[in-house]
């Protein structure tokens, strides 16, 4: 069976076993593990014979079949039922995880790399976890290829990782986000697993799933995830629901949410139906959700969504004329919700500009150079700075204001804080 016929095949599958209108009762938290966990519960000392399946996957494949890994998830069977799956999959999660602009990513089971380049075309450096070293080969002619399609030049990055997540030395707290996309059921081991996520998420990283469920007893599927095992010997592992919450909870992450899936587009009829009706996915019938790792504040500068806002005061203010250097003394009151943080590996830490004209017209001018932080400042502190700027020359006699800028996001005056005049001594 080649490989896109497979992946109709597991669609059509999901798709069967998650419709189902027999009704399921919800869940409940517990500290106690749920009965059932995986539909593997006792493999993984296995470990090392599926991490060599999936090194061999593409070796063992047909020519046919390989080149489709290049064109995945592209569909051409009626309806494309694979196509969309796949898409509404990964876009419904990215949209859910809310990730910061231009975030670092941790994807982990990248195969062929098509999630890596729209990761890639969002703005976004990604760190892609793989074991496979020919499956890494094709994602890197993709990424390669998407670089010059959409004109992305060096940056963002993207680096591969030919390693299982169990025993990747990534850094920790380097993430804004972990990634898995029809990924979660490879990984061997769920405990080493998901606990290097929640190592590599920086604090109120955001941990994202998209996946099919186990539902005990649904042989139709699980006669499906014992095929793919016997012909590949790769693991077909999926989660209950139950488990993976309990498991998620165990680590130490928060605010596990899971979604309703409801995609395309609805006749006039179905106006009056609820979200539950017209769903593909149930909560409980599939692992889409996000959780979080927490962190020391509610809200921070890397959550764009959230109330920010600044009292900005200039005390003092100085120019020497003959060097252009502009001397300034500085209070900075935090009076919205979002912690301003002093630094950040990609965007959301905050800086002070001096600034001259309207933001993005051609005539705004900037002083040389923006000021970082001292530390991290919590919604109702204040704090007291002594800054230096270089101004352009011929520039003196303009109309300067000081404003704050939450570095690759936005303006803090654009938001609705009062960038104040400077007045020169």
């Amino acid at each position: 069976m080649s490989t896109l016929e497979r992946a109709r095949r597991w669609a059509a599958a999901t798709r069967q076993a998650l419709r189902r209108t027999v009704p399921r009762r919800r869940f409940a938290a517990s500290g106690e593990p749920p009965r059932h966990r995986r539909y593997l519960s006792d493999q993984p000392e296995r470990m090392e014979a599926y991490l060599r399946a999936a090194r061999e996957y593409v070796a063992r494949l047909a020519d046919e079949n390989r080149a489709w890994l290049y064109r995945k998830p592209f569909d051409v069977s009626t309806g494309h039922p694979a196509f969309f799956d796949e898409m509404y999959g990964i876009m419904n999660l990215l949209r859910a995880m809310a990730i910061t602009p231009r975030g670092r990513v941790l994807e982990v089971g990248s195969g062929p790399g098509w999630v890596t380049e729209i990761l890639l075309a969002l703005g976004y450096d990604v760190d892609a976890v793989e074991p496979s070293a020919d499956m890494i080969a094709i994602a890197r002619e993709r990424v390669d290829d998407a670089r010059r399609h959409y004109h992305l030049g060096g940056s963002p990055r993207a680096e591969f990782h030919a390693e299982p997540l169990e025993t990747c030395p990534l850094p920790g707290d380097s993430f804004d986000a972990v990634v898995f996309h029809a990924a979660l059921h490879h990984v061997v081991d769920e405990e080493k697993g998901l606990s290097q996520c929640f190592r590599l998420l920086r604090p109120g990283g955001v941990l994202g799933v998209s996946e099919g469920a186990w539902v005990p007893g649904d042989r139709y599927w699980e006669e499906k995830l014992d095929a793919e095992m016997r012909q590949f010997g790769t693991l077909e592992n999926p989660f209950t629901a139950e488990y993976l919450d309990f498991l998620l909870r165990r680590l130490g992450f928060i605010d596990i949410r899971r979604y309703y899936a409801i995609n395309g587009l609805f006749p006039v009829e179905m106006g009056d139906s609820s979200i539950a009706k017209a769903a593909a996915y149930r909560p409980w019938d599939g692992n889409n959700l996000t959780a979080r790792k927490p962190a020391p504040y509610a809200a921070t500068t890397l959550d764009p969504g959230a109330r920010t806002e600044a009292k900005i005061e200039v005390l003092e203010s100085a120019l020497d004329r003959a060097s252009g250097i502009a001397r300034l003394k500085v209070r900075l009151v935090n009076r919205g919700d979002t912690a301003w943080l002093a630094e950040s590996r990609g965007a959301g830490w905050v800086s002070i500009a001096l600034r001259r004209g309207e933001l993005g017209s051609p005539e705004c001018l900037e002083g040389a150079s923006r000021h970082r932080l001292p530390r991290t400042l919590p919604p109702g502190e204040e704090v007291v700075m002594d800054l230096t700027f270089q101004l352009p020359a011929d520039s003196f006699d303009g109309a300067w204001c000081l404003d704050l800028v939450n570095e690759e996001v936005f303006w803090f005056s654009s938001r609705g804080t009062r960038a104040p005049a400077v007045h020169w001594d």
